[in-house]
């Protein structure tokens, strides 16, 4: 099993895509969360361009690693393999058609941000390289 991995922001951005255009053939709810993470990443870009944040190149660097754990839950669920449990439900609801939508992109905020962001955090900026005295 193939698992794209982005290396940059464009090529998540890229990926988003490949994700929206198979959930709209498909008529997946699971492309809801797609197209809100798809504007988010590109209003991060937008802001590592307007030197919105304090260090750009580490921001994208996080922006790739955080997208990364996304990307590969879901082609972990496309091909049968089991993603974290956290994604699991966040997937299995998008079978569901009685949920709101807002209530499915809750459940892939809920996976992403309560799971994938403090791991990805910690891979982005280690403890090591981190400024002493915070």
């Amino acid at each position: 099993m193939h698992i794209p991995q982005a290396q940059t922001i464009d090529e998540v951005v890229y990926l988003l895509d490949a994700v929206l255009i198979r959930t709209r053939r498909e008529r997946s709810r699971l492309g809801y969360f797609a197209a809100l993470y798809r504007r988010v990443t590109l209003r991060v870009k937008e802001g590592i361009q307007k030197g919105e944040f304090e260090d750009g190149a580490r921001m994208e660097k996080f922006d790739v690693i955080f997208a990364n754990r996304y990307l590969e839950a879901t082609y972990q669920y496309w091909n049968g393999v089991k993603p974290t449990r956290a994604w699991q439900l966040a997937f299995a609801a998008c079978r569901d058609w009685n949920p709101v939508v807002l209530q499915h992109l809750l459940m892939g905020m809920n996976a992403h941000i309560n799971l994938d962001l403090g791991i990805s955090a910690a891979l982005t900026s280690p403890g090591s390289d981190l400024p002493s005295g915070l």
